[in-house]
């Protein structure tokens, strides 16, 4: 089975996540969860993973992407799809003594199920808008079931959304919170996406429309999940990762993500495999000078990254894109990272004035940060992923 690179992980390809997953299972006895972290992390696979484990929990879960929905109708239609009345039912029936689990690990929720899944659900304001009776119908049905419903790609959701009625999108985040808000209701809400939260809900001055939401940011892989992680991977490809080799490679990726970590996997065990060809060798034992070939064919091959640079092109206006490229031409250059001052100096002549230059570096970083380029630790601002990083620093710095 190949290497998967940019893939959803299922099945055997998922790997560790284990703190990850018992965290989000306790905080959701009382919380809905909006996920968050950069891209590139797994966020998908982890929604998964999670809800194939759901039913261990007497609770019925789906993962839902609404990634090509662009309209509050359109997103309630999906859940519609993926809740269906039979589903349910079947699902409450076949589980039996398993629901009273589901609903005792659901803090606050008061139903009545004997016999049945009735229960009296408080109904907030009907919107007025064209999707209202939908809301209302669907948030009845759905408040009734021990349900986790994984909301994937919400982000890339709500920013079309907004872009096409920002008006609508006010009244469907109003809604949409009102459900959550609901003390009788005993579903749960996962919201994930590629496109940081935080970031575009500052943008439209949206936050206190997710502040009931507990924000899980999720991180790398830690270094010894990693190594078990590629030693498997490279033992399945039937290649030898010896420890020393795997921690360089690790030390190369820097930040240790799973797509990182998979990609100059698959291009190390290619640059091996060249290198056995010429020599006649057959060992199939992968060695640091594979994994420093394979950072070097990376690095030449613009297909692999040019994504990040269209990313800013396409999301940001002109001033706010320069602005953007200028931080990041200026962090390329230094391995260590630069200061918030440092980088502000820098500005300096995109935007003269103090004030407008510290405001705007600002909202600037948070998209940055929350969409895999930049972190901010120790003081310092720096690229998350050397290859990143370092592709940037060729291409653009």
């Amino acid at each position: 089975m190949a290497i998967r690179v940019g893939n959803k992980a299922e099945g055997n390809d998922f790997f560790d996540r284990v703190t990850e997953r018992e965290e989000i299972w306790r905080l959701l006895e009382g919380n809905h969860i909006l996920l968050s972290g950069p891209r590139r992390l797994g966020k998908t696979s982890l929604l998964q993973r999670l809800a194939e484990e759901a039913q261990e929990q007497g609770l019925l879960a789906k993962l839902v992407d609404v990634e090509g929905i662009d309209t509050a109708g359109g997103f309630i239609l999906a859940l519609e799809h993926a809740f269906p009345d039979v589903t349910i039912t079947g699902y409450l029936q076949s589980v039996g003594q398993k629901i009273s689990v589901g609903l005792d690990r659901i803090k606050g929720v008061k139903l009545n199920l004997p016999g049945g899944v009735g229960s009296e659900i408080e109904m907030q304001a009907k919107p007025d808008a064209g999707w209202a009776d939908q809301a209302v119908r669907l948030q009845e049905r759905l408040s009734k079931a021990p349900l986790l419903i994984f909301i994937d790609e919400f982000s890339v959701f709500l920013e079309k959304l907004i872009a096409k009625d920002a008006a609508d999108a006010e009244k469907f985040l109003g809604w949409l919170r009102a459900w959550r808000m609901n003390s009788n209701v005993a579903c749960r809400f996962v919201f994930s996406g590629s496109i940081g939260f935080n970031s575009l809900l500052d943008r439209y001055k949206a936050g206190t429309r997710f502040n009931d939401c507990y924000d899980f940011r999720l991180g790398p892989f830690r270094l010894k999940a990693a190594l078990q992680m590629l030693a498997e991977e490279a033992r399945r490809e039937d290649w030898e990762g010896e420890t020393p080799v795997l921690e360089h490679l690790c030390r190369r990726v820097g930040w240790l993500s799973p797509f990182y970590l998979n990609l100059l996997l698959v291009e190390s065990i290619g640059a091996a495999r060249d290198r056995e060809l010429e020599s006649g060798s057959s060992l199939h034992r992968l060695q640091i000078s594979d994994v420093d070939d394979a950072y070097d064919r990376l690095l030449a091959t613009r297909s692999r990254f040019i994504h990040w640079y269209q990313r800013l092109e396409r999301d940001l206006e002109a001033p706010d894109f320069a602005l953007a490229l200028a931080v990041l031409n200026a962090s390329a250059k230094s391995e260590h990272g630069l200061t918030r001052n440092q980088l502000l100096s820098r500005l300096q002549r995109l935007e003269p004035d103090p004030d407008r230059r510290s405001a705007q570096l600002n909202r600037i970083l948070l998209k940055l940060e929350e969409d895999g380029y930049l972190n901010q630790a120790d003081e310092r601002i720096r690229f998350l992923s050397f290859l990143l990083r370092d592709y940037w620093k060729r291409n653009y710095g």
